[in-house]
């Protein structure tokens, strides 16, 4: 009952799920028809001034918010960084060797799921790029035995990395309040991760979501064969192949600082070498964006055999950036809308108003999930959303501010399974489209968010 249920939603997807970059245009458009109808901001102003602040604050925030630029950066690199670990081929044997344990279709989406939500707690973008790699190696896998098995399943389970991404050690929203000068220190604090990150209530529902995830992606694979939709592309692995270029266009010298493999080592390590630094010189308050991007920019180079086979794995991953650097600016130009038009604060403030101190972490979590389909981004949505928490917060001292914080962070993966930005580098890895995965991963969403509820609600 459940792959049908499964295999009829993936069906409505297929129909109605547009590209994500068409996605994010049609979103545009209509924030502003809103933002121009109800908007609380506007709602005074005469149509034409209103066009105005709207027109402002739109472009202000599509190129010229210099913070939310940064941010657009720390993103790209924290997926180019997962990307060129996920290459390495220390990890490609890894994967590779997982590949093989699954004997059943069933048993290969619930290892594909558990090791994409694994990788993905440890950093979201090697999540993104080495779910993927499993999904694909997995369904070669199948296909050199000749046993069929659902393709665009494994591309859904490799991107269930994403429910839980957000209480993992990369999670935007939990780092961003334990970095000392966050922009709302002065009503919360530093919360260092111990409260959040590393709460009894963060791995209670981190070990729950890993349980489900695996149940439903073993429950969802079809058990009739000719239900499947098998692997048809090349079964040979691509792994990275070095381009050498004509002896005699290189001396010794140039051949040995870019094939050997001592000066990406001796860098990364080094690198690794600052960020022990930092963490061991600031604590937990030292991990932050930054220093898990040095973390693991030192660590790519050091299991990379040379500093070219960093570089090129680091191009490839750029591919996989593309969707960042080309949606984002409209994803801010959304979030300037909302912000001058008064939405987004009318949103968080409908929950707000009918929350009390036992109901505004699970609204918290509700309204994050919302406002998460025009903003699809943890950090960036807690740069708008957090504000309107914060101030409900001194209204309801009784809420610990680390519970609201991984509220919106909950809400913000939850409805990462509609919404298929995030698995752009998945698809391009896999060959497939956003609609011959998303009603697998709704599926998922639909049994774990009164979940998510509970658990906040008990915790």
């Amino acid at each position: 009952m459940i792959a049908s249920l499964g295999k009829r939603l993936n069906a409505l997807s297929e129909r109605f799920v547009p590209d994500p970059f068409v996605f994010a245009l049609l979103l545009t458009f209509v924030t502003a028809v809103l933002a121009f109808a109800i908007g609380e901001g506007v709602a005074a102003q005469p149509p034409m001034q209103r066009l105005t602040t709207l027109a402002d604050g739109w472009y202000g925030q599509f190129f010229g918010n210099a913070a939310l630029m940064k941010f657009t950066m720390q993103m790209c690199i924290v997926l180019i960084t997962g990307h060129a670990i996920a290459m390495s081929k220390p990890v490609r044997r890894v994967i590779e060797r997982v590949a093989l344990v699954a004997r059943s279709p069933a048993a290969a989406a619930a290892v594909v799921a558990l090791f994409a939500s694994f990788m993905s707690l440890i950093q979201w973008g090697l999540g993104a790029i080495a779910g993927a790699f499993l999904a694909r190696e997995m369904g070669r896998a199948f296909a050199r035995r000749g046993d069929p098995i659902h393709y665009p399943l494994l591309g859904a389970a490799g991107y269930a990395g994403f429910l839980v991404w957000h209480g993992g050690l990369s999670g935007s929203a939990p780092l961003s309040v334990a970095t000392p000068g966050h922009f709302l220190e002065s009503e919360i604090g530093v919360i260092p991760i111990t409260q959040t990150l590393l709460s009894p209530l963060n791995i209670a529902v981190t070990v729950v979501m890993l349980i489900l995830v695996a149940v439903v992606f073993h429950a969802l694979m079809p058990r009739n064969p000719d239900d499947m939709v098998v692997y048809d592309g090349d079964l040979e692995n691509d792994d990275d192949k070095s381009v050498v270029a004509d002896a005699y266009l290189q001396s010794a010298v140039v051949r040995a600082l870019e094939g050997g493999r001592w000066l990406s080592t001796l860098t990364g390590v080094a690198l690794l070498g600052v960020a022990l630094w930092v963490f061991g010189a600031q604590g937990a308050a030292g991990w932050n964006l930054d220093s898990v991007n040095l973390l693991f920019l030192g660590l790519g180079l050091v299991l990379h055999r040379s500093a070219m086979s960093y570089a090129r794995a680091v191009a490839a991953g750029v591919q996989g950036a593309a969707g960042i650097i080309l949606q984002f600016p409209f994803y801010f130009g959304i979030l300037g809308l909302l912000k001058a038009s008064g939405l987004i604060v009318q949103i968080a403030a409908f929950f707000v108003s009918i929350s009390t101190d036992a109901t505004l972490p699970l609204f918290t979590f509700l309204s994050a999930g919302l406002v998460n389909f025009f903003v699809p981004s943890g950090g960036g949505q807690w740069a708008v959303q957090g504000p309107v928490m914060i101030q409900a917060l001194q209204t309801m001292p009784a809420v610990d501010p680390a519970k609201v914080v991984m509220a919106l962070a909950y809400g913000d993966a939850w409805t990462n399974m509609l919404q298929p930005f995030w698995a752009l580098p998945l698809l391009g890895i896999m060959n497939l489209r956003a609609r011959d995965i998303i009603g697998y991963t709704a599926f998922l969403m639909i049994v774990t968010g009164p979940v998510f509820l509970l658990l906040l609600a008990v915790l």
